[in-house]
């Protein structure tokens, strides 16, 4: 293999018999350091893909060379391996941005799969940087994302990095608001990955009694409680081979957030009353509605475990942010009411249309479809939904989004109205700008600029 990997220990012989496992594997690019104070001139000098890096050394701790070279050099992965198996370091190092954290002597095995999704995670990481810059939207393949309607640079940017990651397995964590998709782009992520004829196991955290999942997740074996008489298979074992997607993995108690922790570093889980570990190959998409961070920062949430879900990150836009998209998928649903009810609504009126751009949505996607299915329910067939039916407060009070979308810039509410013009007009520019009281110029220059936005 072409990849270069730099071992830094100050033990000689390990640094030799190391050398020489990862030769016979194939890496045939192995550089040895006994000399941490070496290693900033030899990164300079050389080209290096990977780092495994001991913690306790003479010359300089291996965490504070850490901190050094990581600002430098963020597209190396450094795998820490250390004698030491100490949890207060190894959340350290996580946090200046080791890839992983693995006790000496190591397992064969466990290093070698460690090795080979660092390598793949430092592609990854390249990739995900070019798509970054400036903002860039890559072409997608619209028919990979046919079941996600969206005209919005903001999905595509998604699009994008579901495409990156999709190949890879590392674990994900997609974050967002409630009713924006998460379970859809964690079941694109599997479909466009290796196991997409493997097992994919959704699983709602936030459905499961908290005292049973523990069982759920992980099995129980015949005799481990009252009434077990046969073994029980849990949702990790069920999507062996494929893809596991925790929904709502805020929702996870302290307790058994190690076990999960445990689950992606040794690919092992343990059944209830068992004490021999099932051996898995598995992927792990994680979703939440909540800031982890936040909750890692009260204590709520491991941060280690926090760290090792987050190697893939996809952030889903609220539904008020992308632009012409509500109304896109508006007619969408009310094609797909009108053959749920048997109905023929003819799609919205301008008002309608005035009605759907106003409203943050808070609940999302998910929201608009009780919205229109509600409405077009509630319509007489062959004309085009004159209002829908949009709630007003939540609790009897208004909600703090509705409030938020009053109390913007005059600048801002400017744009807001021009959007609104344009697709009540169906982007008629010269009927718009006679409305607006502006020369079709100035529009012109306006709409640029809310576009470039």
């Amino acid at each position: 293999m072409k990849e270069t990997i730099l071992l830094v220990d100050d033990e000689l012989s390990y640094l030799e018999l190391l050398k020489s496992i990862l030769q016979q594997e194939g890496y045939t690019n192995v550089i040895t350091e006994s000399n941490p104070l070496n290693v900033p001139d030899l990164l300079r000098t050389q080209h290096i893909d990977l780092i495994l890096l001991d913690i306790y050394m003479p010359q300089m701790n291996g965490l504070q060379l850490l901190e050094q070279i990581t600002p430098e050099y963020p597209n190396i992965p450094v795998i820490i391996v250390t004698a030491v198996d100490d949890k207060e370091i190894a959340l350290e190092a996580i946090k200046f941005g080791a890839y992983e954290f693995i006790i000496k002597p190591p397992d064969t095995d466990r290093l070698l799969l460690t090795i080979r999704r660092a390598i793949g995670y430092k592609l990854l990481e390249r990739e995900r940087d070019v798509l970054r810059a400036e903002g860039s939207v890559q072409k997608v393949d619209d028919n990979k994302f046919a079941n996600i309607i969206t005209d919005s640079d903001t999905m595509h940017r998604v699009f994008n990095l579901v495409e990156i990651f999709a190949p890879t397995n590392e674990t994900i964590l997609i974050v967002g608001e409630t009713g924006t998709g998460k379970d859809l782009v964690a079941k694109k992520v599997h479909d466009l990955s290796p196991r997409k004829n493997k097992p994919y196991v959704a699983v709602n955290l936030a459905s499961i009694s908290p005292s049973l999942f523990e069982s759920e997740l992980f099995g129980t074996v015949k005799g481990s409680f009252t009434g077990s008489t046969n073994d029980k298979q849990g949702y990790f074992e069920s999507a062996n081979g494929g893809t596991i997607f925790l929904d709502e993995i805020g929702e996870l108690p302290k307790e058994l957030q190690g076990k999960l922790l445990r689950a992606i570093q040794y690919n092992e889980i343990f059944k209830i009353g068992s004490s021999s570990p099932i051996k898995l190959d598995i992927r792990i998409i994680a979703a939440t509605n909540r800031d982890l961070a936040d909750a890692v920062n009260k204590g709520l949430f491991r941060a280690d475990l926090y760290y090792r879900l987050n190697r893939g990150h996809i952030s889903l836009p609220p539904l008020r942010k992308r632009g012409n998209d509500v109304l896109l998928i508006s007619n969408h649903l009310i094609k797909v009411a009108n053959t749920t009810y048997n109905k023929n609504i003819l799609g919205l009126t301008r008002e309608a249309i005035a009605q759907l751009r106003n409203y943050p949505f808070p609940g999302n996607v998910r929201e608009l479809e009780n919205i229109i299915f509600n409405s077009v329910v509630q319509s007489d067939d062959n004309q085009r939904l004159n209002a829908v039916e949009i709630p007003k407060t939540v609790d009897g009070k208004e909600t703090e989004l509705q409030k938020s979308e009053i109390l913007i810039s005059l600048e801002e509410a400017e744009k807001k109205h021009i959007v609104n013009v344009m697709g009540i007009l169906n982007n008629n520019v010269r009927k718009a700008a006679s409305i607006l009281g502006v020369s079709e110029r100035t529009l012109q220059r306006k709409l640029k600029k809310i576009r470039e936005e």
